[in-house]
């Protein structure tokens, strides 16, 4: 029976230690019926509590170890409705279980906000830590109200639109066509795009105040094929009715365009745009393949004429500096300067390196020894160039590598820099593996 007795209290010890250990964190704070952990610093008897959909205003500050991130203190405090949080315990879920007037502190951990919010791996410094938030519910807009004021808005924002359109169509010098489009100014000779054409086009969209909301001129032209949906609908009716090297000036209503919805925070709802429309050029199907064939060719020869130039700088290299390696079976040459120790960095590890990236002409063009701060990566999800993760992938922690990286395994056919790296550029990389984690 003692012994019954013994293995009962030994049997209840490790539970209440097991127990302690998990809720140490959550030392001081209580589990809400929406999953937030709280600890209320002050209740102001309040009986206005938001609910889902609801607007909220609230006052808030971001703590991580004893360290403030973020804090609302001397700025207008935040609002949002309230809707289903990114994770269970997060702060809408927090603000939900307060009364307006009501001051208490979030506890959440970190990995919570990286996985879930922020959808990136949990840094090793913040896994399995807390992060507070401190928050003040200052005031709760109902949603039956938020409805009211937003179908107020929108019966103004109709009421506006229907007399800035009325002005436009009693006005002779402008035209009202079939589609609803409204005409002001028509410039150029009478050659029009087909469907089917491929046009190149520059655009203006601005709204009835003249705000602009897109522009292409002075920044890049538009190309398409004429039929291809861009914009909006009203916006691809105009493109048969602008004379080619002409312009058309005209006004597209809401419903061609984005009508009650708007367009995210850019486009109010009942938004009528003013659109400046400039045809630099059209081709036919025909023409245009012919044109895309052409181009095709050109730089698959300028391709032809890099990978040339590559190689010899590469043969240059190896002979000036004596290389006796021989290229791994992708064409990667990996010269060992010292070992390391240790097990090989594997498929799937998540490593950390020091680098040295230099240019064909002997140029540090960066290296992470003058921060003294290793990239961390993991080896197989494409987070590193090819040959990096190559070259890991043959080396213990302390090693170092030289590389001579052929473009292929490099940076390809992008162009990083114009001057110093540019497309089909060749490298070398100094490579030291600090550590497997």
């Amino acid at each position: 029976m003692k012994a019954l007795h013994r293995v009962l209290y030994v049997f209840s010890f490790i539970l209440l230690m097991a127990s302690c250990r998990e809720d140490t964190i959550y030392t001081g704070f209580k589990k809400m019926d929406s999953g937030a952990y709280m600890q209320f610093y002050s209740r102001s008897g309040s009986k206005v509590m938001p609910r889902f959909d609801d607007e909220v205003t609230f006052e808030m500050a971001q703590f991580f170890n004893d360290s403030m991130l973020f804090s609302t203190a001397g700025e207008k405090p935040m609002s949002l409705v309230i809707k289903k949080a990114d994770f269970v315990g997060d702060v809408p879920d927090a603000l939900r279980m307060m009364h307006v007037g009501d001051s208490a502190r979030l506890l959440v951990l970190c990995d919570s906000v990286f996985i879930t919010t922020m959808k990136t791996d949990v840094p090793e410094e913040y896994a399995g830590k807390p992060i507070y938030y401190d928050l003040k519910l200052v005031s709760v807009k109902p949603f039956e109200v938020l409805q009211a004021e937003h179908e107020a808005l929108l019966d103004s924002l109709k009421m506006a639109e229907n007399e800035f359109l009325s002005s436009l169509k009693e006005d002779a010098n402008n035209i009202v066509l079939e589609s609803g489009l409204i005409v002001l100014e028509k410039q150029g000779k009478d050659k029009y795009a087909k469907m089917g054409d491929f046009v190149n086009f520059d655009f203006t969209v601005c709204t009835p105040t003249g705000d602009t909301i897109m522009n292409s001129f002075g920044v890049d032209p538009v190309e398409i094929q004429y039929g291809e949906e861009f914009f909006c609908d009203g916006f691809n009716k105009a493109i048969g009715l602008v004379p080619v090297e002409g312009i058309l000036r005209f006004v597209i209503p809401s419903e061609l365009a984005f009508d009650s919805t708007g367009y995210l925070n850019h486009i109010k709802p009942y938004t009528p745009l003013v659109v400046k429309l400039k045809l630099n050029s059209m081709m036919d199907k025909a023409a245009y393949e012919k044109k895309q064939a052409a181009l095709k060719a050109e730089k698959e020869a300028e391709k032809e004429r890099c990978l040339k130039k590559e190689k010899e700088a590469i043969e240059t290299w190896i002979k000036n500096n004596e290389i006796t390696e021989s290229p791994t079976e992708s064409g990667l040459y990996i010269i060992r300067e010292k070992e390391g120790t240790g097990d090989v960095a594997q498929w799937g590890d998540k490593v950390s390196v020091h680098y040295n990236l230099i240019n064909m002409e002997s140029v540090v063009l960066e290296s992470s020894y003058d921060f003294n701060n290793p990239i961390t990566f993991t080896i197989g999800k494409g987070e590193m160039i090819p040959a990096i993760e190559e070259a890991v992938m043959t080396m213990s922690p302390g090693a170092k590598v030289r590389l001579i990286v052929p473009s292929e395994l490099g940076f390809g056919d992008v162009v990083i820099d114009e001057t110093w790296l540019p497309a089909y550029t060749p490298l070398v990389i100094d490579l030291e593996l600090v550590e497997i984690k």
